[in-house]
């Protein structure tokens, strides 16, 4: 994620909101990382976030980094397919196409459904994800490999398999001490990611409690097509309406 500009992000996601539900207030953002997108719509001092992540490691590192700017952001480990916060948002985040790691159609409409619940009447759900055409563009560009400030060696191998629909990222990780000479410990990380064409994503909304208000290609308001290599999606609840 070193490549990714948050801020600019942040500010495509605000301009979402704006424009769709633009007395927004209460903001829930599920599979928040280390909450770098709550921080800077935080910035913006009109909402009031919740940020959850299924990982307690991530919401303690981004609980940390937000005390010491002095942030209001709520934090809490929660599960997309099964929030249990009482609460209910005015609109509700899933954004770094966390959705693609969602690898079966059942699991994406429990998600849905987990994610109706902490909506009201109005609420928006904001979510984007990728392609195949990213898939395509990609595969042969993100291998890489060297060693992180906070001395890990890593390589990373990419592949795509169109007839699966399945992206794969496989990290072969190894912790080196303060020199940057002995090997600590080694470890490896395979990520598997279902990349959704437009049209299926569409189908499977359908068979959801949701209508989509808007599909935007890329950080822009373009409106997206079965070409757009990443979309974002504006949700509306028809169940509580």
């Amino acid at each position: 994620m070193r490549d990714v500009d948050y801020e600019d992000w942040a500010d495509f996601i605000d301009a979402i909101i704006q424009e769709h539900r633009p007395d927004t207030v209460s903001i829930l953002e599920l599979a928040c990382g280390t909450g770098k997108i709550a921080m800077f719509l935080d910035e913006l001092e009109c909402y009031e976030i919740t940020a959850t992540d299924l990982s307690a490691e991530m919401i303690e590192i981004g609980k940390t980094m937000a005390e010491f700017r002095d942030m209001s952001i709520q934090w809490d480990q929660q599960d997309f397919y099964n929030i249990t916060l009482e609460e209910q948002y005015d609109a509700v985040l899933a954004l770094f196409d966390s959705i693609n790691y969602i690898l079966k159609e059942e699991e994406m409409l429990k998600m849905l459904s987990s994610v109706a619940r902490v909506m009201h009447e109005d609420s928006i759900f904001i979510f984007d994800f990728t392609t195949p055409a990213h898939s395509e563009f990609v595969a042969d560009k993100l291998n890489d490999e060297g060693v992180t400030p906070d001395n890990i060696r890593f390589e990373r191998r990419n592949f795509y398999i169109p007839s699966e629909k399945i992206h794969v990222n496989e990290f072969e990780l190894e912790f080196l001490d303060k020199d940057k000479v002995t090997v600590l410990r080694r470890a490896k990380e395979t990520h598997r990611q279902r990349i959704y064409d437009y049209k299926e994503m569409k189908q499977i909304i359908a068979k959801s409690d949701f209508d989509i208000l808007a599909a935007y290609e890329d950080f822009d308001f373009v409106d997206a097509t079965n070409k757009s290599e990443r979309i974002t999606l504006v949700l509306k609840c028809r169940k509580n309406q």
